[in-house]
């Protein structure tokens, strides 16, 4: 079961945020290559909206097996994730920071992607709220990963 979940978490994670990168990295700078912003938005939502599915996927299945990890590596269960002494370990800290950049990537990628990404393609304001959420969780999930390296090497 642990190789399974690890599996699945390793490659839920190499899938969102290499999507994110190449949506910031390729697809974004070959937008500004288009003329007309009708068609650049209208690109943008497209991809987008392709690429939205298969990131919830991966941020469900990291949400499904984050905790499973947790447990069969660490014998971290929810009563010692809820005890504060635990988070006075360095181990303890960095699996809450961790935590925390989760909780505020899930919400903002729920705004991104149900609110302001949909809106968009009407509101040039909006539109650069969307990029700046969107680089913004980017930014936040590469913290994630780093995170994710510390708690893997013993803690902070």
């Amino acid at each position: 079961m642990l190789k399974l979940a690890l599996f699945l978490h390793v490659i839920a994670a190499i899938f969102w945020v290499g999507g994110m990168l190449f949506l910031t990295l390729v697809v974004a700078p070959y937008l500004i290559s288009i003329p007309d912003p009708k068609e650049r938005s209208k690109i943008y939502q497209v991809v987008g909206k392709k690429y939205r599915f298969f990131g919830w996927v991966a941020i469900i299945t990291l949400l499904v097996t984050g905790p499973i990890i947790l447990y069969a590596l660490y014998n971290v269960n929810l009563g010692v994730a809820l005890s504060p002494s635990f988070y006075g370990s360095g181990f303890g800290h960095a699996l809450y920071v961790k935590l925390a950049l989760v909780v505020v990537i899930v919400i903002s990628s729920l705004l991104h992607d149900f609110w302001i990404g949909p809106k968009a393609k009407t509101s040039p304001a909006l539109s650069r709220y969307a990029r700046i959420f969107g680089r913004g969780n980017l930014v936040i999930a590469l913290l994630i990963v780093i995170f994710a390296v510390i708690l893997r090497a013993g803690g902070l």
